[in-house]
Formats: C-alpha cells, structure tokens, sequence
C-alpha cells in the first residue's frame, strides 16, 4: 500500500528539518557536563534510515525515502570537504560516498534503521502508543552491536524536547535554552522543506509575498544575578516570490537579520515557551508581554503562528496535536 501525501511530507521534514537540528544537541552541552558530540569523538560511522513509499515495492530507486547521518571524529572530519563531525544527507547511503579530500572512499560501518513501511517509521517519530513504536525493535536487533546505534538513538530521544508537553520550568535553564533552540532551528527548516515539498498550505500563504524575512529572536538565559549562562537564540524563514515565474522560495537560517519583515522578539526563552506550547493563546502571549511584534502588522504575525503551528502537528502524536 502506498503511504498516503501527508505522511511522506511528515518523513520528509523528519528527514530534512528534525535530523538536521540535531546538530545543537550534538554540539551544546550544559555547564559541566559533556555535548553528544564527546560521545562520539571515536566513532566514523553512518547511520542510514529508509523506508519503502509503496511497501508492496521493493524498497529502493524512487520508492525509497531515505537519509543518512555521517558521525566522523575530528581528525577524520578534518580531512574531508564538508569538514564537519555531524552532517546529515538525503537519499539513499551508498558504499563509498564519503570521501576525504584526496578523493578516497572512507570505510564506515553503518547502523541501519530499515522499516517496512513509512507508517511503521512514523510511529517510532510520533506514535501515540508504545505499539506504534515497535517498528523500531527490528532495526534495533540487527544493529544493537554496532557502536553508534545506542548513542544515536539517545541523540534522536533528544527530539522529544520539542513537544509541546515537554515545558521545562525557569529552574531548567538549560533545558529551556535547548528546547527553544532546538524547536526554532527545526521549525524555521521544516517550513522551508514543506514549501519545497509543496505543501499547499504553505504555498497558499507564501504565494504573491516579495522577499520577506520572518525572524525568531530569543532573549539570553540568565541567571538570578543577571549573570549570561546561554547566548540569546536567532532563527529566520525567508520568503521570495520570484516575479517572473511565480515560484515560491524560501530558506531557513540562523544569526541576525538587519531588516526582518516581522520579528517575534522573546524576551526569555520561557516566554518563547509559553508559545510554543500553547500555555496561552497568541494574542494573551502578546498581551502578557511573552512576546513582541516589531515590523509588519499583527495580521501577519498570527497568522505566521498558526501556520508554525499546523506544520507542527504533523510531527507530534495525535493527542499533542494542538487547536
């Protein structure tokens, strides 16, 4: 049975959003204690996920959705072009498609989390239930000896912070700074991805828009005595419509953005989290002072929320799914 659009657009920005955003767990690290990437400072590895889009097919060529993550230690990142000890790909993993610089293949043992079908590999990301996880026990047991699959699978755990009923108090510092950090990075790229994977929705409302810059901008985390623990967190989404042809671009980024079109300027990230998790609907949030709008009128802003919003539901368990 082919899995139906929704479900491939939701693997999608699994894919090409959350993956991707695991860079902040893997690199940030509370105060004394170490990031997933000391975790990892020994192991070249990839960590290939796929699933077939018509599970009667054979699970490859088009009817294959598939990424993969690259895990290399530092010397090894450092002689090859990306440079990078964390990168995620899209597509299928083949033997040999990591190269260092010289234009030889690195030899890395793979973790794969194959699934029978994109239900079965959306249930480990959101199932409502521990029965609809369980098309992870497969690939688990295959790969239960290889030396990245466990700490893969504690760095991916990190994606529950995410939630919208994971809502860590003002005496979590650090996890109120991942979890905003975290969400806005995933949120910002899945938007992008949707649009590209054109997702009507989206497109609808991007549609006719010049360039525009929707900027998320979050206050530093400080501490009793005002003392800065956790630099201030700065997320964009830029929208362009190309006026010859009418397509809809976009992209995601980090860092400041001297002229945004709209700005949600936080002052803490627990007023950012008061957003994210629906503690109090949008216009009491800019009531209460949780969030400042600055730039285009409130129309925009609203409405930009609850499209943030929809586009998170399809990557939670139904009963998270927010109103």
């Amino acid at each position: 049975m082919k899995a139906n659009e929704k479900d491939i657009l939701a693997t999608k920005i699994y894919f090409q959003a959350a993956f991707p955003a695991l860079s902040v767990p893997f690199e940030e690290a509370e105060i004394g204690k170490q990031p997933f990437a000391k975790k990892f400072e020994k192991i070249n590895a990839v960590v290939e996920f796929r699933a077939p889009i018509d599970d009667e097919k054979p699970c490859e060529g088009e009817n294959a959705l598939a990424c993969y993550v690259v895990f290399l230690t530092e010397e090894q990142a450092a002689k090859t072009e990306a440079g990078k000890r964390f990168k995620v790909y899209q597509g299928v993993y083949e033997e040999g498609a990591i190269k260092d610089l010289d234009g030889k293949a690195l030899k890395l043992k793979v973790t794969k989390f194959y699934f029978k079908s994109i239900k079965s590999l959306l249930g480990v990301f959101k199932g409502d239930t521990p029965l609809d996880m369980l098309g992870i026990v497969g690939p688990l047991l295959k790969n239960i000896a290889k030396p990245a699959t466990l700490k893969f699978l504690f760095l991916m755990l990190t994606l529950m912070k995410t939630m919208p009923n994971v809502q860590p108090t003002t005496e979590q510092p650090f996890e109120q700074y991942l979890k905003v950090k975290l969400s806005l990075y995933l949120i910002t790229r899945a938007l992008s991805v949707a649009n590209k994977e054109n997702w009507d929705v989206f497109k609808k409302w991007g549609q006719g828009q010049p360039d525009r810059t929707y900027q998320f901008r979050v206050g530093a985390t400080k501490d009793a005595n005002g003392k800065v623990l956790y630099p201030e967190i700065l997320a964009n989404l830029r929208v362009k419509t190309i006026t010859k042809t009418g397509e809809l671009k976009t992209k995601s980024s980090h860092g400041d953005c001297k002229y945004p079109f709209v700005s949600f300027s936080f002052p803490t990230p627990d007023d950012c989290i008061a957003v994210l998790t629906n503690r109090y609907d949008f216009v009491d949030c800019v009531a209460k002072g949780c969030v400042t709008i600055v730039g285009a009128g409130d129309s925009y802003a609203i409405t930009f929320n609850g499209l943030m919003t929809e586009c998170q539901n399809m990557l939670v368990p139904s009963k998270l799914v927010q109103e």
